[in-house]
């Protein structure tokens, strides 16, 4: 009898750690999956799409089908190989990602306007750094096929007045099919 308390006593406080030991693995998981992954179901879920009202002379069925809804982004400066760090790049572009696709999710957006500057370095990268970071631009901004994304250049992306170049703009146009001076009408606004 005696010894069988004995070896309860020496036993219980590696049990105790054990226990200690999971409830902690089991809060630090919790706190990761909420702050890297939940959390942005929590915030985006409070946005909404303002609620419009059919006029007399159209019926909802018709009127909702005409609403457009517009999602626009601006300034996503994607760091590049030059001034970026290679954790800063991994933490923002795993936020921006999961941030981008939660909101086409949750809002199903007709349409997304990246308003310029979607690369911090696109001014001075090589075509090879050019091609890694249009890439990461392209997994990261990932939509689906009714959704239509249109990118607008920024200084950022070809470079200020006296370092633009043709060679520049081309590549970009290439890549986005857009030109800045195009005009985009979708149902009819």
């Amino acid at each position: 009898m005696l010894q069988s308390s004995s070896s309860t006593l020496r036993t219980l406080p590696v049990k105790k750690r054990i226990c200690f030991l999971m409830k902690l693995a089991c809060s630090v998981s919790s706190v990761f999956i909420f702050c890297e992954f939940l959390i942005y179901y929590v915030a985006i879920f409070q946005c909404d799409w303002p609620e419009v009202k059919a006029g007399a002379h159209m019926d909802n069925a018709e009127f909702s089908a005409s609403v457009l809804k517009t999602l626009f982004l601006a300034d996503t400066h994607l760091l590049g190989e030059i001034k970026g760090h290679w954790l800063d790049k991994l933490r923002r572009e795993w936020q921006m990602e999961r941030s981008f696709q939660t909101a086409l999710w949750l809002l199903q957006p007709d349409i997304v306007f990246i308003l310029g500057d979607v690369f911090d370095e696109g001014k001075w990268s090589s075509p090879q750094a050019w091609a890694d970071d249009v890439r990461r631009f392209q997994k990261m901004f990932r939509h689906p096929v009714p959704t239509e994304l249109v990118v607008v250049v920024g200084n950022h992306d070809i470079g200020f007045h006296y370092e633009m170049t043709a060679y520049k703009v081309k590549r970009f146009e290439k890549v986005f099919n857009f030109t800045s001076g195009k005009l985009v009408t979708r149902k009819g606004v």
